[in-house]
């Protein structure tokens, strides 16, 4: 069954109305180094996920240094922490080492630039990337799609096809992310054939809030989709 992950929490009122209709994952940005309508602090993150994390796996997404990143992640203690900017190999693995003996697992999101393909990352060939990625000992790896304006959170649909190329390398969690929403999100995993989805602005009423109908309908058609 196709796992969903659903981003850019900001309230518990989102969170509940997913996880009422049977969310995976949640997401909180957490600090992000670049303005973003989703960023929460620490605290507030903290105080979401002990509310909530009895209930779904949470997920802190942030970047930056790597003490930033560990004392972000030590602070808020979700299941998993996911890192969306342009960390380092090295960077990766010492995270990967310093989170996994307190329980924290790691998703690498990899951008990839819409327009030109390439990989927001030190390898910038999408399918190397991946192969290095995967052999620091994350658990998982996100493929998300990235403007010149935004980090994340675009909007913008990803090629399918070298998502589904990157998916076929990938012996690891592979989830897909860009510009899904209730009315592409079956198409999308129908061709690309990931572990799981992870969406944001495809489920949004505004910047930050989330659409009742859009999340219901998202979570319905994936779980349809794979009875």
């Amino acid at each position: 069954m196709v796992k969903v992950k659903i981003c850019g929490i900001t309230n518990l009122e989102d969170a509940y109305l997913c996880i009422e209709n049977g969310v995976d994952f949640l997401g909180f940005v957490t600090e992000f180094p670049v303005p973003v309508p989703w960023n929460l602090t620490r605290k507030k993150a903290r105080w979401m996920i002990e509310k909530l994390r009895d209930k779904v796996l949470t997920v802190v997404v942030t970047s930056g240094m790597v003490e930033e990143i560990f004392e972000i992640a030590n602070f808020t203690r979700p299941q998993i922490l996911q890192l969306h900017g342009k960390e380092s190999l090295n960077d990766i693995k010492e995270l990967v080492k310093r989170l996994t003996p307190i329980g924290i697992k790691i998703i690498k999101a990899l951008p990839i630039q819409i327009d030109t393909k390439k990989a927001f990352f030190q390898i910038e060939e999408p399918e190397d990337a991946v192969l290095s990625i995967q052999s620091t000992g994350v658990w998982a790896i996100t493929i998300d799609s990235k403007t010149s304006e935004m980090p994340a959170g675009t909007g913008k649909v990803l090629d399918w096809t070298l998502a589904k190329r990157l998916r076929e390398i990938t012996n690891i969690p592979f989830f897909l992310a860009g510009g899904l929403n209730p009315q592409n999100v079956e198409i999308a995993i129908k061709e690309v054939k990931p572990f799981g989805v992870d969406v944001i602005t495809g489920v949004e009423k505004k910047p930050g809030k989330k659409d009742p109908e859009k999340v219901r309908s998202f979570i319905k058609k994936i779980k349809d989709l794979s009875i």
